[in-house]
């Protein structure tokens, strides 16, 4: 008996597993062709067959429209920085890390719509890249304030703001608040510190696991998502309450601080979406890819396209000095006590030609 000949008719058996999908079979049912290689035993295809799946079309548009928005990722990335180094020259190393995030975000993704494989390694270089832009951050935040003295004076002992997220979303969140002084500007850095120090250990034990079998790295990779998500949550809420400590000083970074959150949260929670939707979802094979396959290419696609609208948006906020919004505050407070004192001045002048009219009466 034909396997491969009657499957077309009556009940179906598919062929086992070792017969290759990239073996060209013109007498094959075209059906049973492309359920062999879109439900692939090993679930990432090789470079070979994952080319000869799409269409010419389709592989050039999409990845030299990819290649010419990294380039002008890095493009924007230059103009970026050379005009944010004329207000950070004292940190000019981390608002470069800062903003190198974008690019290289990007560019791992254009990587992983050409090369599928390499999925578990693109992961793991855009994750270290937002977790090292984050330290750097925090280091830009405490040169903003002029360091860490002057910070401490600027704050004139007021207490460091603990309750922010995301400790803020436990309804017994009782966490002291201390004060602004060195030793706790030291914990939070610390705090922020063990992020890309954490990730980059945790990544490394994953990329040995995912080398020797993927097998072993998909079941081990659920009893290290806690040790994942516990790193990250903390150095965010260090670098909250970095963010908050500085706006106590007079600082304005919570939009830059933004820009960069929602990298992290595209490059985490987006990625997480798109591995577990096959799962959650009957989703039908696309140009006979496996789904999963199918939407680790569409959600990179779209990765590129927010980095470039993120970059954007930091080249607003990067062009301009730190300290123009807070000369816009203190120029709204300054209008206001002149009107304030002119008022009060007015209403004495008032009181004043009352009394003196008032005496002309009486005489």
């Amino acid at each position: 008996m034909d396997l491969l000949s009657e499957a077309s008719s009556g009940p179906r058996v598919l062929a086992a597993r070792h017969i290759s999908a990239e073996t060209s079979l013109p007498e094959v049912n075209n059906g049973i062709n492309t359920t062999l290689l879109c439900h692939s035993y090993t679930l990432q295809p090789d470079f070979i067959s994952y080319l000869s799946v799409l269409k010419t079309n389709a592989w050039i548009i999409i990845w030299s429209c990819g290649f010419v928005v990294v380039l002008t990722l890095c493009l924007i990335y230059v103009l970026t920085l050379r005009s944010a180094l004329r207000y950070w020259k004292d940190s000019g190393i981390s608002v470069a890390i800062v903003l190198a995030v974008y690019p290289v975000v990007a560019a791992a993704a254009l990587l992983t719509t050409i090369l599928p494989r390499v999925r578990i390694l693109t992961e793991a270089i855009a994750q270290e890249a937002v977790m090292v832009a984050m330290y750097h951050f925090y280091l830009m935040l405490i040169a903003e304030c002029g360091g860490v003295n002057q910070m401490i004076r600027r704050s004139e002992g007021s207490q460091m703001e603990t309750r922010v997220l995301p400790c803020c979303c436990w309804p017994c969140c009782i966490l002291p608040r201390p004060r602004v002084q060195k030793k706790s500007l030291a914990w939070l850095r610390y705090l922020v510190l063990q992020m890309p120090v954490i990730q980059a250990i945790l990544y490394i034990i994953i990329l040995i696991l995912w080398t020797e079998d993927m097998m072993l790295y998909l079941n081990s990779f659920v009893y290290l998502q806690p040790f994942i998500a516990a790193s990250i949550l903390s150095g965010v809420w260090g670098v909250i309450m970095s963010v908050k400590a500085a706006e106590a000083t007079g600082a304005t970074p919570k939009l830059r601080f933004l820009a960069l959150q929602l990298v992290l949260l595209i490059v985490k929670l987006q990625c997480g979406f798109a591995k577990v939707m096959p799962e959650l979802f009957n989703i039908p094979c696309v140009m006979a890819l496996h789904p999963s396959v199918f939407i680790n290419m569409m959600q990179n696609i779209i990765m590129i396209i927010e980095m470039l609208f993120l970059s954007i948006w930091a080249w607003r906020l990067y062009r301009v000095p730190p300290e123009k919004m807070m000369d816009k505050v203190q120029h709204i407070v300054i209008a206001v006590l002149e009107d304030s004192l002119s008022s009060n001045e007015k209403s004495k002048e008032a009181e004043q030609s009352s009394y003196n009219i008032n005496i002309k009466h009486d005489d």
